[in-house]
């Protein structure tokens, strides 16, 4: 965060982890399987709030919380239905 607003540059980061996401970016992209494609795009504020806070409490703000939780619903729900189709 600290590169991020001392040069005012886009970064590009890929992430398996949803909360590493969410803490680090101004948009985040949830990728679909099988073709990969963008499955839906997330407009986050908790970057700039990292910025002027601690990151503690922006992992207990429930607006995170509320986002994690939908970001690891929607991963898993196609992670089901994936293996369903393989079985």
């Amino acid at each position: 965060l600290k590169i991020w607003k001392e040069t005012g540059k886009t970064i590009v980061l890929i992430t398996h982890s949803v909360e590493e996401a969410l803490l680090l970016g101004e948009r985040l992209f949830v990728m679909a399987p099988r073709p990969g494609r963008i499955h839906k795009e997330y407009k986050l504020q908790f970057a700039s709030m990292g910025l002027k806070g601690d990151l503690r409490e922006i992992k207990n703000n429930q607006e995170f919380v509320s986002k994690r939780e939908e970001i690891l619903s929607m991963i898993w729900d196609m992670e089901e239905e994936i293996m369903g189709k393989e079985i």
